[in-house]
């Protein structure tokens, strides 16, 4: 008898087990992609961490100032985290099912790849595209609008000032300029203009949602003069100040948070299902380890990300119906890449035989 018979015996006896799970599929696929999820949450929020960490360190900032950029970035990865974890933990599940002989098993009492996948995992396929779905809706709140995480920065910044007890600065991230605490009167926001590298203070300010606008009232200007010959330092004074036309750090989404959403959870859906209908499709054929596994399922989501990426940049600030249509390409672009990195595994050379 060889090894991959014994195994098919093996888990036929137990699924025929009084004592064994009805569903030995659905509770590990849940379990799976809370693991796979777990997993990619702890990576991106390292990542994330790599950044705030020296600013967390700096003891000018307070905790208050940072929490607007913690928070888009813990939006950020979240969706990245379950985008992807979801996938690859129903690619992980299956592949288990494939290596325990359970799979097989399945398949000789009449269930194909489709209705185990249809039957048995659809069910938990609704709540994590639902929980997808919100956290999607909150990163396309910071993915619209970046400058409204400045504009935080910028008011936590000021009222950390207002509470100081003695005098100091509070540097505010991304504004190159920093507030003014306990000097007489209000505390002035003070920096270096991004358009025209002039010197400025100002009592309030404020960016546009997609962060190319600053307007700054109560401005003090100082232009310093050119070579030697030329007028000298020239301080000019304005109620109210605009400056247009700024490279903004974070490109604005045109994408409206609902839309994000769907298209988001569409494209994890289409991929998890993508890459475990593989996995038992070629059940018969292939066992693949885990690492294929977690390419197999890591593919979809890697090609929505970067899809949704490049139509972003490429969006115009007033897009047409064509343009929110285009985004349907996101989805689209994860089943690809799964059934692209399915075709591309079945066809290496299997590593264990599962034919009886």
């Amino acid at each position: 008898m060889r090894p991959a018979s014994g195994k098919i015996l093996y888990a036929a006896g137990n699924l025929r087990d009084s004592k064994a799970p009805l569903d030995p599929v659905g509770p590990r696929a849940l379990r799976a992609t809370a693991v796979a999820t777990g997993l990619t949450l702890g990576v991106a929020a390292t990542a994330a961490a790599v950044r705030v960490v020296p600013w967390m360190l700096d003891p000018a900032l307070s905790w208050a100032v940072l929490m607007p950029f913690a928070r888009s970035l813990a939006a950020v990865t979240a969706e990245a985290a379950l985008l992807t974890g979801w996938p690859v933990g129903w690619a992980l599940a299956t592949q288990s099912l494939v290596e325990r002989g359970e799979a097989r098993v399945l398949g000789l009492l009449g269930e194909d790849p489709r209705r185990t996948v249809l039957r048995r995992m659809a069910p938990q396929a609704g709540v994590l595209a639902l929980a997808l779905a919100l956290v999607s809706v909150l990163m396309a709140r910071e993915a619209t609008a970046p400058g409204r995480v400045v504009n935080d920065l910028l008011r936590n910044g000021r009222a950390s000032c207002v509470a100081a007890a003695s005098p100091g600065t509070q540097p505010v991230p991304f504004v190159s300029a920093s507030w003014l605490c306990g000097r007489e009167g209000a505390p002035r926001l003070a920096g270096r203009a991004p358009v025209g590298g002039f010197v400025f203070s100002a009592s309030e300010a404020e960016v546009s949602d997609d962060l190319r606008r600053i307007r700054l009232d109560d401005a003090h200007l100082s232009v310093r003069g050119g070579p030697t010959g030329s007028p000298p330092t020239t301080h000019v004074t304005v109620r109210s100040l605009v400056l247009r036309g700024m490279a903004p750090w974070a490109r604005a989404s045109a994408l409206p948070p609902l839309l994000r959403s769907v298209v988001v959870a569409l494209a994890a859906l289409l991929s998890a299902c993508a890459a475990a209908f593989a996995t038992l499709h070629y059940r018969s054929r292939k066992a693949w380890g885990p690492i294929a596994a977690v390419l197999l399922g890591a593919s979809g989501p890697g090609a929505a990300l970067a899809t949704l990426r490049a139509l972003e940049l490429r969006v115009p600030e007033a897009p047409g119906a064509a343009w929110l249509a285009a985004f349907g390409l996101v989805p689209v672009a994860a089943l690809a890449a799964a059934i692209a990195c399915a075709a591309t595994l079945s066809r290496l050379p299997s590593s264990r035989a599962t034919d009886s």
